[in-house]
């Protein structure tokens, strides 16, 4: 008996260039007694022509070759997970530990957030609603590690558009989409900034960035009036949230609190529990004894490969009843930055009263 376990799977692949915008869907299925593998594929946006690599139902291991097959064939043609169709690196370092590790804000409510405003020691960045990454710069090697520390794979784009940079440049910020957006430097041109206070770091950060097209720079905010005006925009504008920085403290890995997040909606990494027959898998986290709670099911959009049992998920919810689950869970896609120690109930700070809230209802 095969140790595999036994879960549906799903990849959707795009593809731009030379005029094309072009995207691959297969799919590993039960059906019957076996399993069949599926296909789509055609113009983005577009009517997809389906087809079967399996005339009928095989075992699952046969099933998985083949689907791990096609995968392997569609992405060595150029076909790429990420849906802008940016061609990523593959690095032989993925996976390895690269010595960095990132600055983690500590999450804050509103209430004491505010105060921050007024306080000329501290200033206010956007909130990217992205992976974590510290890019590691050396000539024209682009080297990109997530919040474990690891090597990952990033844009070709990237690498391709960095210019030589003399020593070794390290930059902290987020990947959103196809694109870096900085916060942070903690290296320029061979020279350790880890312990110069933010403010410096920021200076420096803003002079090198220009040199790379493909970074944005996250502005920072210094006045009261500045920081609550760019507060009220990322708010209008649906933003993730904004991430509060001591102007003074020299940089640190790990959790700090001189980096303070504020989220307008909360989320949080939750662990699969039970995958659904309707597009849609059960998530939960673990308390302080170590028990699973349920918190709920959330849909999984039809352009997102389908998490198995045991994957970690991030969610974002408007906030949870006590003792119950998540309202208004809407699926962010899977985190395989983050390990199961962080799919904790205690990232869950927004919680509702049901007697108030339907004291609320009947106002």
């Amino acid at each position: 008996m095969s140790n595999t376990a036994q879960t549906p799977q799903s990849s959707f692949l795009y593809f731009t260039g030379a005029g094309s915008d072009k995207v691959y869907q297969v799919h590993l299925r039960p059906k019957d007694d076996g399993w069949v593998v599926d296909y789509g594929n055609g113009r983005r946006g577009g009517t997809l022509s389906t087809g079967t690599k399996t005339s009928s139902p095989v075992a699952y291991e046969a099933a998985l070759k083949i689907y791990d097959k096609v995968v392997k064939e569609k992405t060595s043609k150029g076909y790429t997970t990420d849906q802008s169709g940016a061609l990523y690196t593959s690095t032989d370092l993925a996976g390895r530990v690269s010595g960095e590790l990132p600055q983690l804000p500590t999450l804050i409510i509103e209430e004491q957030a505010a105060r921050y405003f007024d306080d000329p020691g501290w200033g206010l960045q956007e909130k990217a609603d992205g992976e974590n990454r510290i890019l590691l710069i050396e000539g024209e090697t682009v080297r990109g590690t997530n919040r474990r520390g690891l090597f990952v794979d990033i844009p070709q784009a990237w690498v391709a558009a960095a210019a030589a940079q003399p020593g070794r440049t390290v930059i902290a910020g987020e990947h959103v989409g196809d694109a870096f957006m900085a916060f942070d430097l903690l290296e320029l041109h061979g020279e350790d900034l880890r312990g110069a206070p933010f403010i410096e770091r920021f200076g420096h950060l803003r002079t090198v960035a220009p040199s790379m097209p493909w970074i944005s720079l996250l502005e920072l905010e210094l006045t009261a009036e500045g920081k609550r005006r760019r507060a009220a925009e990322l708010l209008a504008a649906h933003g993730e949230g904004y991430v509060l920085k001591s102007l003074d403290a020299p940089f640190a890995a790990g959790r700090s609190t001189s980096s303070l997040k504020f989220k307008f909606n909360q989320s949080a990494t939750c662990e699969v529990i039970r995958v659904n027959a309707q597009r849609s898998v059960a998530v939960g986290l673990r308390d302080d004894g170590g028990e699973m709670v349920d918190l709920g099911n959330v849909t999984v959009p039809p352009n997102e490969a389908l998490p198995a049992v045991g994957a970690l998920v991030e969610v974002r919810y408007l906030y949870r009843y006590a003792g119950g689950k998540f309202e208004q869970p809407v699926y962010k896609g899977q985190r395989p930055d983050m390990t199961a120690e962080d799919a904790v109930l205690s990232q869950v700070t927004r919680i509702k009263d049901r007697s108030a809230a339907a004291g609320d209802d009947d106002a």
